[in-house]
């Protein structure tokens, strides 16, 4: 698994990225044809016939390369139309996994299963993977988590891969993928849902604060 960048999600703390892609929806393009830009491709035809005099040649563009003239004579000349597409990356993650949960009553008990979902929009593959991950001690309870993606937000119900479940620790190096050819929708945007589910024992105590953390690490690919 190749990780250029991490960042990080605090399954306990608010996700500031919302400020990362703000007001942007969709693809913007900047097209530069200039001559200062692509460079000037010049074909220079003197007199005609045998005496014909021809000249080809281009200055390098400093942003677009060199576009030439080919097979020039003093009849013809091709100019060479050469067109470079860059794409810059964009990933943008909007959500969090943080959970409160308020528990009354005394007894053995297991609550429903529980769902975050986060915004992802990305033209980059990503990975997601569960690290870092504790409970709160297997005589007072665990947390049994689960991680999926679905295409689009809010999601459209198609799943992508997997569902990666585990208890506590046991969900640490719990690992999704996305690949934007591949199984996004045409808007770049997916689901990442993380699910989970609460079983407490009589030994977990009233008056008392329990903590389990953990990261999802997105990793750009």
């Amino acid at each position: 698994m190749n990780l250029n960048k991490l960042a990080f999600i605090s399954v306990l703390a608010t996700a500031t990225t919302a400020a990362m892609g703000q007001g942007i929806s969709t693809r913007l393009f900047t097209y530069d044809g200039s001559q200062g830009g692509n460079g000037l491709v010049t074909w220079q035809v003197n007199v005609d016939g045998v005496n014909a005099q021809v000249f080809s040649g281009y200055i390098a563009g400093t942003t677009y390369g060199q576009n030439g003239v080919l097979g020039a004579s003093y009849t013809n000349a091709q100019f060479l139309a050469q067109t470079l597409v860059n794409v810059a990356t964009y990933v943008y993650v909007s959500g969090n996994f943080g959970g409160i949960y308020n528990v009354q009553g005394i007894g053995t008990a297991t609550d429903i299963q529980q769902t975050n979902e986060v915004e992802v929009r990305t033209n980059r593959p990503l990975s997601f993977v569960a690290t870092g991950f504790y409970g709160i001690g297997a005589n007072f309870g665990t947390i049994s988590y689960a991680m999926s993606l679905f295409q689009d937000y809010p999601s459209n119900g198609v799943q992508i891969g997997p569902t990666i479940t585990g208890t506590d620790a046991g969900f640490n190096g719990s690992t999704l993928y996305v690949h934007p050819g591949m199984n996004l929708p045409s808007d770049g945007r997916a689901t990442l849902k993380l699910q989970r589910t609460l079983s407490l024992t009589q030994a977990a105590l009233g008056g008392k604060q329990y903590t389990a953390a953990g990261f999802i690490a997105i990793g750009v690919n």
